[in-house]
């Protein structure tokens, strides 16, 4: 992957270009129309490693009948090549010793019509927790970054001239926190509330979302209600689990996501296409639906919405 660094330095060389976008190749691989007929490991169809074997199908199993380990696999699928160019903003180096970040860094995909615009771009980031990289990275690139965390203790305010902060957290429905008490919101009441800010029809560019397992409320909600699929260009999560989660709650959770990819008529449906799934090197545990041995329990993924792509 680029860093941001090396995308500022290629603008540059790009200045004449009114748009700022990154010229692809003219004989880049382009993303093909998706063939039934087919073993299609970069369509937007979402696909999984079933059986026991080393290839990708997309005649998945339904959820219900998927094993721990198929899901697993699943959730580790890349379907990086859907993306020609991603970058990733907010990396840096923990310790000096690997590469990593503190719930900081997520992937972005550069390619022609999906990239935000440099300068002119939206991000809403939820989950913050005082680790503000990714966002100062988004900031660096020109974008007006709005940032949610109602866990900081600090109340809403302009940390710069582009990044706006709210003591506000994403939820699946509009309310009080069950226990803490924190102001919570849906998607598209955050957005409605801030359209006079950003404007009632703009596109946001990234939705960052980083919330500690809220996002198992909000993504069902922003599927069902049309809000990622009508305004949000791409998503980036990171999703968490427990260690000791039985069986039904990861199935549960997986279904989520095959919702969010879902694009069979059938299936309420977000369609969205991922391009990136790492796991988090500082959450990895013995998971008890392995046998306890040793698994993620909090992965980053990336999607864009092919609507724009």
């Amino acid at each position: 992957m680029f860093l941001l660094s090396d995308y500022i330095n290629l603008n540059n060389m790009m200045a004449k270009n009114s748009n700022r976008r990154i010229k692809l190749h003219e004989n880049q691989i382009r993303r093909q129309p998706y063939d039934e007929g087919k073993n299609d490991h970069v369509s937007s169809r979402p696909t999984v490693c079933v059986d026991g074997h080393d290839h990708w199908t997309n005649n998945m199993k339904p959820t219900a009948s998927m094993s721990a380990e198929e899901m697993y696999r699943y959730l580790h699928w890349t379907n990086s090549t859907s993306c020609q160019l991603a970058i990733d903003f907010g990396l840096r180096i923990v310790n000096d010793i690997k590469l990593g970040a503190s719930d900081g860094h997520k992937a972005v995909c550069f390619d022609k019509h999906i990239t935000p615009d440099f300068g002119n771009c939206v991000v809403y980031s939820f989950g913050i927790n005082n680790e503000w990289t990714f966002d100062e990275a988004m900031a660096q690139f020109g974008c007006q970054v709005y940032a949610f965390d109602p866990s900081m203790n600090v109340s809403a305010h302009d940390r710069s001239e582009l990044i706006h902060f709210y003591d506000i957290g994403l939820d699946g429905q509009d309310r009080l926190h069950p226990t803490k008490g924190w102001r919570m919101k849906t998607a598209s009441s955050i957005y409605e509330m801030l359209a006079s800010r950003h404007g009632a029809s703009t596109l946001i560019d990234i939705l960052k979302m980083d919330v500690e397992f809220s996002e198992w409320d909000a993504i069902p909600e922003m599927v069902q209600s049309g809000f990622l699929a009508d305004k949000v260009k791409q998503l980036a999560v990171e999703i968490h689990f427990k260690a000791d989660d039985p069986l039904d709650v990861f199935r549960h959770r997986v279904q989520i996501l095959r919702n969010l990819e879902a694009t069979n008529q059938n299936q309420v449906g977000g369609g969205f296409v991922r391009f990136s799934s790492r796991p988090n090197p500082f959450l990895q545990s013995p998971v008890q639906v392995l046998g306890n041995r040793e698994g993620s329990i909090g992965l980053e993924l990336a999607w864009y919405n092919p609507k724009y792509y």
